[in-house]
Order: C-alpha cells, then structure tokens, then sequence
C-alpha cells in the first residue's frame, strides 16, 4: 500500500470515529404531554428526555376577538452542553418578533459614558422629519453653472 493510500485510509478512518458522535441513537423520550388544542393556535406540548433535556412549548392567541389579534408563543430548554455546562434557553414570539434570553448568551457590554451622553443629547435635539421650509426664490442666477461648461465636456473622450 502507497503512503498516499495510507493516508487515505487513516484520514477516512478518524472521519468515521467522528461523525459517530453527530449520528447517536435519540435520547428515549421519559415523560411527555402535547394538546394540539384547536385551529385557532392553542396548543402546548412538554417532554423531558434521559439525558435532562426538558422543552415546554404554548401557542395562545393575544388580543383575541380584537383586530390586533395575533399568535403568542411562549417557551423554554434546558439541557447541558457536552462539556457539562447547564444551558437554559427561554422565548417569545408575536406580533413583535421573536425574543430568545439564556443563560450562555452573550450580552453586550455596556455603553461607554461618552456614547450614552451623546445619545442622550440627540434625543433632545428637535425633529428632523418636518419638511424643510422653502427658501425664497432669487431672480438673480448666480448659483446657475453656464450651459457652454457642459457643452465642452461632451465633446471629451476619455
């Protein structure tokens, strides 16, 4: 056998001891409850597996028999991570999006106190959004760029 082959072969063979680690049987499902409710949204479902993971979900209607009607979802997992570490996950979704909270999220650090001053004083300032008010129209042109500058450029080949 080539080295080359050899290579191969222990490449192949470390690839297979791997991938066995992402191709498990599933953890046996211990304790479950699910009620499909009905079409309006409402459901909940709820499972906790031998290895400790543990989901709960709940689908309810927000603002039911208004306009603003919308779906609610709220719902949590914990698990530990392979290297032991606990992992909670917590979230909510409706009509403003979705918003996830855990344990090993990472957070932004804080605002610098220069940055929060200068937010805070752009605050203050007046709005922007009115249209800007006209400006009187001046009989003179002296802003006008004669037509003869543009009539040379053209005649330019570049």
């Amino acid at each position: 056998m080539g080295h080359n082959m050899r290579a191969l072969l222990i490449v192949a063979l470390v690839g297979l001891v791997r991938s066995q680690q992402y191709f498990q049987e599933p953890e046996k499902i211990i304790s479950e409850t699910r009620k499909v409710g009905d079409t309006s949204g409402h459901y909940s479902f709820t499972y906790e597996t031998e290895g400790g993971i543990l989901q709960k979900e709940e689908g309810s209607r927000k603002y039911a028999g208004t306009p603003e009607e919308t779906q609610l979802i709220q719902g949590s997992v914990q698990y530990n991570a392979p290297d032991g570490t606990p992992i909670a996950l917590s979230w909510t979704a409706d009509e403003f999006g979705t918003q996830v909270s855990g344990t090993h999220i990472p957070t932004p650090p804080p605002i610098p106190p220069a940055i929060l001053r200068a937010l805070e004083w752009i605050a203050k300032q007046p709005s922007t959004t009115e249209a800007p008010e006209e400006q009187p129209k001046s009989s003179s042109s002296q802003n006008a760029i004669p037509d003869q500058q543009y009539r040379s450029s053209q005649n330019k080949r570049y």
